[in-house]
């Protein structure tokens, strides 16, 4: 979670010091966005819907943007390490339903078609996956029927990070621009539906068997990006 946070941090401060240049736009993007996912990353999480925002600076037909996606994706397997008794029972199990999950992307795009009120970007750039959750030490017993249950006798935070790869195209649809003076220089707001599909690869080898394949997602945002006029 710190390194994300760094992470942003960053990227905001790099394009907060470039929006200062001129024919820039910058702003935000805020919406809801979702993901399926595919290979054994799939036998652990179910895809899942969650919020998303970010930062965008446009020069041209040139970005930079910078996002972040958080979700709660449920659980398929609950013994994800395989951690097993002597009778090769589970002796460790999730402690929720659900795991948390963010994820950070930094990318560059380049808008390759304008039609009217729609524009096209693709982009592509770096992803850091982050996914945690709290598991359950257990040992199984059995009741005076001499059925077995299982008692809790610990639990610890555990989180798998992974960096990598992530592509997209953002699908803006202008809405309207307004006009104001409030930040100095005559500014424009231009407003925009953001619909961008994305694609990302996930290998997490720090569990064994590893947990791997595709996160497929699509977002869905508004976007406002401010530019001087002067």
């Amino acid at each position: 979670m710190k390194k994300t946070i760094a992470i942003v941090a960053c990227i905001a401060m790099a394009m907060g010091m470039t929006a200062q240049m001129s024919r820039w736009s910058y702003g935000l993007q805020a919406g809801v966005a979702a993901h399926a996912t595919t290979g054994t990353l799939n036998d652990n999480f179910k895809g899942a819907v969650g919020f998303t925002g970010g930062l965008t600076a446009d020069r041209d037909r040139l970005r930079l943007k910078a996002d972040v996606t958080y979700c709660q994706p449920s659980f398929k397997n609950p013994n994800m390490y395989g951690i097993l008794d002597e009778q090769g029972r589970d002796a460790q199990i999730n402690a929720a339903a659900n795991a948390s999950h963010i994820g950070t992307s930094l990318q560059v795009g380049y808008t390759v078609a304008r039609m009217g009120a729609v524009s096209l970007t693709p982009c592509a750039g770096i992803y850091y996956s982050y996914y945690s959750w709290k598991l359950n030490n257990i040992e199984w017993k059995k009741d005076e029927n001499l059925q077995d249950y299982y008692s809790i006798t610990g639990n610890y935070d555990t989180s798998l990070g992974r960096l990598s790869w992530i592509a997209s195209l953002d699908v803006d649809i202008h809405l309207h621009d307004a006009y104001t003076d409030l930040m100095g220089p005559q500014q424009r707001l231009r407003s925009s539906l953001r619909i961008t599909p994305w694609v990302t690869h996930i290998s997490h080898n720090a569990v064994v068997p590893s947990v791997k394949g595709m996160q497929l997602g699509i977002s869905v945002a508004y976007s406002g990006l401010l530019s001087s006029l002067e």
